[in-house]
């Protein structure tokens, strides 16, 4: 299910964060000033252009971002050839990726000068066919920018991408991405701060030891609708399995997650004269099937028939039997709590329901 890895550089692959550290201090010594824990935090992930921009205006310095940036690249990239080291686990890792012949990228917030020396410093340089930093897109993390152009470059669809980060706005940079992601925590951060991330390790070691089960990880969009008329919500019984559900389906390749929703829905519910009324957004939902780790991206609109439920009969037979709930009854009955959550959102955007 998975045809390529992306790798995060810094804290991930390259323990460079004291290196960073110890370079920030010295620039920022210089005006009274030191980081402190939680402006590591902050910084945590940015593209340095990002970090220095940042740590301009918390600390007020009397520099502009790109000189501030200028004065920390002096201290740190003396420090990289003799001092930058790698990860635990690192070198078994890429060595089991090798073996399974599966592609990879680095896709990094850090600027492509630092990136290229860090690689060849660690002797890593020849594992990767492609390398995207920083400073070749015009958004760094959280944005996707980073991992889109990898996947680009590596010819590969975004959901068919193992993301492997220990920042949160890397996590949230692959989930903007549609990729599957794998969050190795960095010690600075809680491991709440990765609730977002579809897989959780401790290590890299951890990560090539679940290798296997990571690259049949599926990842794929789906659409639905919360159709409300007259105050009731419209669910599917699927008496076969005792189910409840809401109309939900995949969205197929050059269709909107509009177009899924509204054909999943006539398809599903029977009901043909369907107009949508509101986004009510998209959360992930993952779950275990026949052994795999499914990602699902779900995306629902909330609709309204357009004719009375006796005359908007679509024709053919619908593939569940529609029924109509007030919301309470809905919330109640639905199978799937993650589906109580798209009700939840449709009837609070009528103050009417």
């Amino acid at each position: 299910m998975i045809h390529a890895v992306l790798f995060d550089l810094d804290g991930l692959m390259a323990d460079s964060e004291p290196l960073a550290e110890q370079a920030w201090n010295r620039v920022l010594a210089r005006y009274g000033h030191r980081l402190d824990p939680q402006t590591l935090r902050d910084i945590l992930g940015l593209r340095v252009i990002d970090s220095a921009q940042f740590l301009c205006q918390r600390f007020r310095l009397p520099l502009t971002p790109e000189q501030a940036m200028a004065e920390r690249e002096q201290f740190f990239l003396q420090a990289v050839p003799t001092q930058l080291r790698a990860m635990p686990g690192l070198y078994p890792l890429l060595a089991a990726l090798d073996e399974r012949e599966i592609p990879l990228a680095v896709a990094t917030s850090a600027y492509r000068r630092y990136a290229l020396l860090a690689l060849e410093t660690l002797g890593v340089a020849d594992a990767f066919r492609v390398v995207v930093t920083g400073d070749e897109v015009a958004r760094g993390k959280p944005h996707p920018d980073i991992f889109l152009l990898a996947a680009e470059r590596l010819s590969v669809l975004p959901a068919r991408c193992l993301v492997l980060e220990d920042a949160p706005r890397g996590i949230a940079a692959a989930e903007a991405a549609g990729m599957v992601s794998a969050a190795v925590p960095h010690p600075r951060v809680p491991r709440a701060d990765f609730a977002a991330a579809h897989w959780l390790f401790a290590s890299l070691e951890a990560v090539r030891e679940e290798l296997a089960a990571l690259l049949q990880t599926e990842r794929y969009d789906a659409a639905g609708g919360v159709v409300v008329h007259d105050g009731r919500i419209l669910v599917l019984l699927r008496a076969s399995r005792s189910e409840v559900r809401l109309p939900k389906g995949h969205v197929d390749p050059g269709e909107s997650a509009q177009q899924a929703a509204l054909r999943e829905t006539q398809e599903e519910g029977g009901y043909g004269h369907l107009a949508v009324t509101g986004d009510l957004g998209t959360q992930t939902v993952v779950f275990e099937h026949d052994g795999r780790r499914i990602v699902r991206a779900e995306r629902y609109f909330r609709m309204a028939l357009t004719a009375p439920p006796e005359a908007a009969f679509a024709g053919a037979e619908p593939q569940f039997q529609p029924v109509w709930l007030a919301p309470d009854e809905a919330l109640a009955r639905l199978t799937f709590a993650a589906e109580q959550e798209w009700v939840r959102r449709a009837v609070g955007q009528n103050p009417f329901l």
